[in-house]
This record gives structure tokens, C-alpha cells and sequence, in this order.
């Protein structure tokens, strides 16, 4: 027994001796600029049925319903859904945060389109949107990033049981530096 409290004793010695280091905190800190940019898109884009806002540690999400932008297997941008591309620009203008244009999509009809897959489309339809913004609304490159996920990022078992907007555009406000 003696034995065993000495063996013990030396793995504690051993063990606390090799931790000189401060411990650190990791974990994700409160961001409040994130609750500013939430205000100043809520105040020119409210929130409604097919517009939400997601608050996540790398940054603001504006989720758009995908409806206000394409019409189904299509990845031309409806002139109807500028006026809400325009409003984003004029705040991103105003801002120095990076954004990233994230497109999903799922169940496409590809019977007259010129896609195969969902992915396919998507990539498309955020690189159109990016294009846009640079070219209409004369947002620096650097500025903007445009990803496409296809089905492969549904809401609907990610955050919310909102399975309206599996098929969205998210606008994605970075509270950090992006570096292509």
C-alpha cells in the first residue's frame, strides 16, 4: 500500500511539473460588433419569412431565401432581387468586414437548365452574385468571396428547424481578416 501512495506521489510530481505554462482560455470570445452590424442591416433589410439573421462567432449571417434571387435551375439573378442586393452593398460599403457569398441549394429541376447538380448550380449562382456586387456595386475583390455548397449544408439539422431555407443565400459578414 505504501508502495502504491509513493508511485502516486511521483506520477503527480511528474505530471505537474511538465504544465509551466499559463493555462489558456480558448474559448470563443463575445463579439459586439456583431450586434452593431445585426442593427444596421435589421434597420434596411428587416427580418421576415424569408430573410433571416444568424449571430455566430464568425460573425453576422444574413440568410435570404434563394426564391428572391433564381427562379429554379436557373443561375441568372432575377432584376426583381437587385434592390435587395443594392441594399447590402450600400452597407458593405460602408463597412471594411470581408463577406462571403455562400449559396445552397437542393432538389433543382434541370430538366431545361444548363446544370446537372445542385453543387453545380450553386457555385454559379454565388460567383454571379459576387460579380455583381464588384461590377454594379463596385466593391473591392478582395472584399468578397463566393463559395457554393450545393444540398451539402442544409439548415433544417444545423441550426433551426427553419427547412424553408435549406435552399438560401447566405451573406456571410466576417468580424476578422480574410486573406485569399
Amino acid at each position: 500500500m505504501k508502495n502504491l501512495y509513493i508511485i502516486i506521489l511521483i506520477l503527480i510530481v511528474i505530471f505537474c511539473s511538465g504544465f509551466d505554462d499559463p493555462i489558456i482560455n480558448i474559448a470563443v470570445s463575445y463579439q459586439p460588433n456583431v450586434e452593431k452590424l445585426e442593427t444596421l442591416f435589421k434597420s434596411v433589410l428587416p427580418e421576415n419569412k424569408g430573410i433571416i439573421y444568424t449571430k455566430v462567432p464568425r460573425g453576422l449571417i444574413i440568410s435570404i431565401d434563394e426564391k428572391y434571387f433564381f427562379n429554379d435551375g436557373e443561375a441568372r439573378i432575377k432584376e426583381s432581387s437587385l434592390c435587395i442586393l443594392d441594399i447590402i452593398i450600400a452597407n458593405l460599403r460602408s463597412l471594411n468586414n470581408y463577406c462571403v457569398v455562400e449559396s445552397h441549394t437542393e432538389n433543382n429541376n434541370f430538366e431545361n437548365s444548363d446544370y446537372n447538380e445542385d453543387w453545380e448550380i450553386s457555385v454559379s449562382r454565388s460567383a454571379n452574385i459576387v460579380e455583381y456586387m464588384m461590377k454594379y456595386g463596385k466593391l473591392p475583390r478582395e472584399q468578397l468571396f463566393a463559395l457554393g455548397f450545393g444540398e451539402f449544408m442544409p439548415f433544417r439539422d444545423n441550426v433551426s428547424v427553419v427547412s424553408d431555407l435549406d435552399k438560401r443565400i447566405d451573406f456571410v459578414i466576417l468580424e476578422y481578416e480574410a486573406k485569399r
